[in-house]
């Protein structure tokens, strides 16, 4: 019943900013989010507080239509619906799923990649038009930015509504948006922004040699399957593209002795508390564009390589039933460890990973005849990682903490 819930069907439509195509003080008939439908066919039955899609189907109460939408089970649903009417906002766009018939005859045309130019035009734009909230605010403080840094490296929070008319800005403003990862058309035609449901966090510039914004990565507020980052990209969607994984300096080009590690949020970091140059790669074994980034930096002085990626990559390899949630399911988890010396495969996978990064890295530098070494830290008295200070931001912030 609606009298058992604080909000109604119409605020559910408001949250999900359903195009509505016809009102009266029974209904509601909106396009509908899951078949991609345009012309009204989904009826929002104001005072049952339910749904139905008369062309796919669908139907279920104002929970199930958030839920349905989002993938999240009503108690999920309830509590962020009230989340967000709380805050009087609306909730990031939803990308809806196709149905496999759809897949089939619809194909996806993507616009070649805009240059760097325009990328960096468009985006320093975007950047102009958004604010960092508090609560990104004091994340960043905690990871050892000052006020002066954060502004500088140009970190924003992510829009949480209102895309179209945020393109159309910049549209109006004289920027590209075609070619742009994070760009695409919409089902009416209309330029837009891709952010999935789950992308609320904050934007991180990835620059290249000449501090030209050349994509973004996006710091997930709320991690999921086992990701904290994502790029802001359109490559699924209509005239949309690719970000890559650009390498992104922090620092100056040229430098003689550079840092390598895995992350642009992270090398940031480690930059503005070290003062050292860092090239960041996305991930330890995205490693495409790295060849090409360090030969620039060498003809510009580079003399001298530090790898460092996470002591993941010196990770003990002993099962302890603390690598992750899904331990309780291993038949080792109810041993007694200070007995047994059973190695635990995924440690041992997390290991090797980190490390065939390394050996990579190491290659890349023996080709282009830049010597370096690998940067440790935290480490016990058997050589490997004593389980804290993971990055070398943590390492370096520790360092700074404690005075040294």
């Amino acid at each position: 019943m609606a009298a058992d819930f604080p909000f109604t069907i119409k605020d559910i439509a408001y949250l999900l900013d359903l195009r509505i195509r016809h009102k009266n003080a029974v209904c509601l008939d909106v396009n509908c989010p899951f078949c991609g439908e345009t012309k009204g066919k989904m009826n929002l039955n104001l005072k049952k507080n339910v749904f139905k899609c008369n062309r796919c189907g669908e139907t279920g109460g104002m929970l199930a239509l958030y839920g349905k939408v989002y993938q999240v089970d009503n108690q999920t649903a309830y509590k962020e619906i009230m989340e967000a009417l709380g805050e009087n906002r609306q909730i990031p766009a939803y990308q809806r799923k196709p149905k496999a018939e759809e897949v089939k005859e619809t194909e996806i045309i993507n616009a070649p990649v805009a240059s760097v130019n325009v990328k960096d035009k468009t985006y320093t734009m975007l950047f102009s038009m958004l604010c960092l909230s508090d609560t990104h605010r004091k994340n960043l403080l905690q990871r050892g930015f000052s006020e002066e840094q954060m502004e500088e490296n140009g970190y924003r929070s992510t829009p949480p509504f209102g895309y179209r008319k945020l393109t159309k800005r910049l549209l109006e403003a004289g920027c590209t948006v075609e070619g742009v990862p994070g760009f695409f058309q919409d089902a009416d035609g209309e330029w837009t922004m891709h952010f999935h449901p789950r992308s609320s966090g904050f934007m991180i510039p990835v620059r290249n040699l000449e501090g030209q914004i050349t994509a973004v990565q996006i710091r997930l507020d709320r991690p999921y399957e086992g990701r904290k980052y994502m790029w802001l990209s359109s490559i699924n969607n209509h005239m949309g593209a690719s970000s890559g994984s650009p390498v992104h300096l922090a620092g100056r080009q040229g430098d003689k002795i550079v840092f390598v590690t895995e992350g642009p949020l992270k090398g940031d970091i480690a930059h503005a508390l070290s003062g050292r140059t860092f090239a960041c790669v996305a991930g330890v074994n995205q490693y495409a564009n790295l060849p090409a980034f360090l030969e620039e930096m060498k003809g510009l002085g580079t003399e001298y390589i530090y790898e460092a990626y996470d002591m993941d990559k010196m990770l003990k390899t002993k099962c302890r039933g603390d690598y992750d949630e899904k331990c309780v399911q291993c038949p080792n988890y109810h041993r007694k460890w200070d007995k047994v010396n059973i190695p635990c495969d995924k440690k041992k996978g997390k290991r090797e990973n980190i490390q065939r990064g390394c050996r990579k890295l190491s290659d890349i530098c023996h080709e282009l005849h830049l010597p370096g070494r690998t940067l440790t830290w935290n480490l016990d008295r058997e050589g490997d990682w004593a389980g804290s200070l993971k990055g070398v931001d943590d390492y370096l912030l520790d360092l700074r903490n404690r005075g040294i």
